[in-house]
């Protein structure tokens, strides 16, 4: 008994491995793609990012209904960057790159942390970003993509409209002492120059303050007839609520900030006819807009925003381009990147060379409290 006991144990123990190999293998046929997310998920900006992460996570669920990517389903590992903080966004960075692996991923999303960052991925991985800053694709990075128009392009509209249409040529701008309001303020100005004026009056003021009475009375002293301001969406809330206590006539234009729902809510009433430059604003009539929009909200139950459009698109723009590229090898997704179209929320995509892939801004102006779209400019 026992000889064919020993004689026996090693077929069976082979027909036991591999039974447990076979029940296993439909497991290991659904391994996941995996990208990444940097986004600010704590700090000061921690808001913007739940729209972030809701945006990811609703395309990679409709990704995978539509059968994932390279045969498998698609997963994303997030990790937080806390906005405009360099230091914690190369940390996040460095974590999806070398720990969790991943060759290709969206975000991060403030222009000083996509420049801080990109000495880290560049090569080993994708980036596709909302990044408005004009040297995030002129960084000599060949791996990132950005998805929204840039900041040239956002001022550009700004100083046509306010010429062309609001009939105003004399300009003030009022920004930020921060990267975002720096490059930004230098971009308005160039602008203007470029159409032949000069800015009546330039101000700057200090992150998180709440006084702006100084600046906007020597915009008021100078005669200045529109405000650009380049600042965050709490700050320009504040800056056009003073204006309105101190009686000012002079209008207010802007970046992105200017029709964000922080904004909106905060000004009130002050804020009525505040323009801005924007990618996306969910009253858009576009059909691939309101579409977007009445799936997000019946599945978050909040308002639709500029973030959750962006990186909602940023995730499809992804996924096809790991689809065309049939790899997850970081080059031949940028590759595939020129080859791919796209029509999406925030706009009818193709990627140039240096991976700008949007063309396109809407020109918003807040209308009893909500943000309409005045004009769309193509480039």
């Amino acid at each position: 008994m026992s000889f064919r006991i020993r004689r026996f144990a090693p077929a069976w123990t082979a027909a036991l491995t591999l039974a447990c190999f076979a029940a296993g293998a439909p497991a290991a046929a659904q391994e996941a793609v995996t990208i990444g997310a940097a986004a600010p998920l704590t700090g000061p900006r921690a808001n913007l990012g739940r729209y972030f992460k809701q945006g990811v996570e609703l395309a990679v669920d409709e990704i995978n209904k539509d059968g994932g990517v390279l045969g498998k389903p698609l997963k994303v590992v997030f990790e937080d960057d806390q906005a405009d903080n360099p230091n914690v966004a190369i940390n996040a960075v460095n974590k999806l790159v070398k720990m969790h692996k991943v060759t290709a991923f969206v975000g991060p999303h403030f222009s000083v942390a996509q420049l801080a960052t990109q000495k880290i991925y560049c090569g080993n991985a994708v980036s596709v970003t909302g990044a408005s800053g004009v040297p995030v694709t002129a960084n000599n990075c060949k791996t990132v993509l950005r998805n929204r128009a840039n900041d040239n392009l956002q001022a550009k509209a700004l100083v046509e409209y306010a010429r062309n249409s609001l009939k105003i040529d004399k300009l003030g701008v009022l920004s930020i002492n921060d990267d975002f309001g720096k490059a930004g303020a230098d971009r308005v100005i160039q602008q203007i120059e470029e159409a032949g004026l000069k800015p009546v009056s330039v101000e700057t003021h200090n992150p998180e303050d709440k006084d702006f009475s100084a600046q906007l009375g020597r915009l008021r002293d100078a005669g200045v007839g529109l405000v650009i301001l380049w600042t965050h969406d709490n700050e320009a809330a504040l800056i056009v609520r003073q204006a309105k206590q101190l009686g000012l006539t002079m209008k207010f234009a802007g970046s992105t900030s200017l029709s964000q729902p922080v904004f909106v809510k905060l000004a009130a009433e002050a804020g009525e006819g505040a323009l801005s430059s924007s990618d996306f604003v969910p009253g858009n009539p576009d059909p691939a807009v309101q579409g977007f929009v009445k799936k997000y909200e019946a599945r978050t139950k909040t308002e639709t925003e500029l973030y959750a459009a962006t990186y909602y698109d940023a995730t499809w723009l992804l996924a096809k381009a790991i689809r065309q590229a049939g790899s997850t090898d970081p080059m031949k997704i940028r590759e595939a990147f020129g080859k791919i179209s796209h029509k999406g929320v925030l706009a009818d995509y193709r990627c140039e060379a240096n991976g700008d892939c949007n063309h396109q801004i809407n020109i918003i102006e807040v209308q009893k409290g909500q943000p309409v779209v005045k004009s769309t400019v193509r480039f």
